[in-house]
């Protein structure tokens, strides 16, 4: 586990536990039922977030693979490995665009982002498939001729999932207040029942 990765799990789970704290008065409250939808939708902008970072993650260690090919590629067996981990992390980063594509839909979100996520997945690694065809990577030479040419095309996709963090970053703080302010409505409506 990076130490990305690592942050990003302990963050989720702080959150989460705060968010179970906070749930636990609501248990033994039948009249704050209402506020269970407000959860799951929070809940569900919570994990496509997550996807979203993972989708990052992932993509910039494709990134770092194909320089780990490039430099690595002239011994057969060493291009061979370094292959496969390229070839594996782009089909997870496929993976986690469709997890990411059907998440947005339940939420009912534009899928304008992921469109262009997945455009651009397929051109990156287009070019990627282009450039050591074209150039090879037999010689640093070569490899320095392939990066040259795949160079930059992973721009647009890392802003996009930046931006698309954000949004959903965003999307959950909202969704957060709208559950406190349920919460809030909820316990204003017990107290007073309970002192009576």
């Amino acid at each position: 586990m990076t130490p990305l990765s690592f942050h990003i799990v302990k963050r989720m789970t702080r959150y989460f536990l705060i968010l179970l704290m906070a749930m636990l008065p609501l248990w033994s409250r039948s009249e704050c039922l209402s506020s269970l939808p407000a959860l799951d939708k929070l809940e569900a902008i919570v994990h496509a977030e997550m996807t979203a970072r993972d989708a990052l993650v992932t993509i910039r260690r494709n990134a770092q693979d194909w320089k780990n090919l490039l430099l690595r590629g002239s011994d057969a067996q060493m291009r061979q490995m370094m292959q496969s981990r390229f070839d594996t992390q782009a089909a997870t980063y496929e993976v986690r665009l469709g997890e990411l594509r059907k998440q947005m839909q339940a939420l009912g979100e534009n899928s304008q982002r992921i469109d262009i996520l997945e455009s651009e997945r397929a051109q990156l690694f287009g070019k990627y498939r282009g450039a050591l065809s074209t150039h090879g990577v037999n010689t640093l030479e070569a490899a320095f001729r392939a990066d040259k040419e795949a160079q930059g095309a992973d721009i647009k996709t890392l802003r996009t999932l930046e931006e698309t963090i954000e949004f959903l970053t965003i999307k959950s703080h909202e969704q957060f207040q709208t559950v406190r302010k349920l919460m809030q409505t909820c316990d204003s409506q017990h107290l007073p029942r309970q002192q009576k």
